[in-house]
């Protein structure tokens, strides 16, 4: 395992008071059943026993913070102690419900922002981008850890440096960005930054970061999901995790090793959570060390270990090949 932490990511509701175009969700509305949330809880306890590494579960959706539950369930990981976090779009986020996030300490909040206000709206929905800084204006107010996440595409990627200003102004803890990943090959194209966009956003945020560091000051600004193959300032550099340290819970039970991979690979009412993954060809493919074809002989293979399985995927329904945004010939 490359890592000493062991990631769950659990969509505990598909519903959502946003309709973002990327979205890959097929349907808005299930919640996972209370009954249901608590023995998938007990299940992770038991996925995590012996292996040595802490657990981190971080709660999503849709939009989290419309299941019934939630505290509740947030509460006890709490209790069984790990650190929750929680991954929403922001929206919904008042003084009340920043006080009762602030109370999981420690807790981080991580909220989707896609750019500046209209394109931002553009993506989610009028409204949404005034909706979001007012909850992380709240909950830096409880002093809750904020992160900002931002979805490259074609359409925002030259807003990421006004973005930055913004979430600087908002005291926003971190803001990082990822590339979109969308169902089908048809919306990739649509929708997908180019290599020149890509190579650029990495520039504009090294740049920042080096900026901060002359200042005196903890950089905001991350790489740290891009950094597979490029120049890296001050950052290591982030492997895909599927089938290693990952494992993603949606609504309905299903089991997948990431988000961003459109398999299911198990069911939480199929048996244990371990017997699964150990059970599973896909989740052995991902575990296992890949030189894509056009990677051979490059110094930087074993950093980035051929780069984000999921977009390369997404562009071409391949999972051996280099990623499609590598510039490194």
């Amino acid at each position: 395992m490359d890592s000493p932490i062991f990631y769950l990511q659990w969509h505990i509701t598909h519903a959502c008071n946003l309709r973002c175009r990327h979205c890959y969700q097929a349907e808005y509305q299930s919640h996972m059943p209370r009954g249901t949330l608590f023995r998938a809880l007990d299940a992770f306890d038991e996925l995590l026993e012996g292996r040595g590494v802490q657990g981190q579960i971080n709660l999503t959706g849709g939009e989290p913070l419309l299941h019934p539950d939630f505290f509740d369930l947030a509460g006890e990981i709490r209790r069984r102690g790990y650190r929750p976090g929680v991954l929403t779009n922001g929206t919904l986020i008042d003084r009340q419900t920043a006080a009762r996030l602030a109370a999981l300490e420690p807790v981080f909040v991580q909220v989707s922002l896609d750019g500046t206000r209209e394109i931002h709206d553009a993506i989610r929905g009028p409204g949404a981008f005034r909706q979001a800084l007012d909850g992380i204006d709240r909950l830096k107010e409880q002093g809750v850890r904020v992160l900002v996440s931002f979805t490259a595409q074609k359409s925002n990627c030259a807003s990421f440096p006004a973005l930055a200003r913004v979430c600087r102004e908002h005291r926003v803890d971190k803001l990082w960005w990822d590339r979109v990943v969308t169902e089908t090959p048809e919306q990739m194209r649509a929708l997908a930054v180019s290599t020149a966009q890509f190579r650029r956003l990495v520039a504009v945020t090294n740049r920042r970061r080096r900026a901060a560091r002359r200042r005196g000051e903890q950089p905001m600004v991350s790489n740290g999901r891009a950094l597979q193959f490029c120049p890296s300032v001050d950052e290591p550099s982030y492997r895909c995790s599927a089938g290693k340290n990952l494992l993603v819970l949606l609504a309905d039970g299903s089991l997948m090793p990431c988000r961003r991979l459109p398999f299911i690979i198990g069911d939480l009412d199929k048996g244990g959570l371990r017997e699964q993954l150990e059970a599973s060809p896909l989740m052995r493919e991902l575990a296992q060390p890949l030189v894509p074809a056009g990677c051979a002989g490059c110094r930087l293979l074993l950093r980035c270990g051929g780069g984000a399985r999921c977009v390369t995927y997404a562009r071409t329904g391949r999972l051996d090949l280099r990623d499609v945004n590598c510039f490194r010939r």
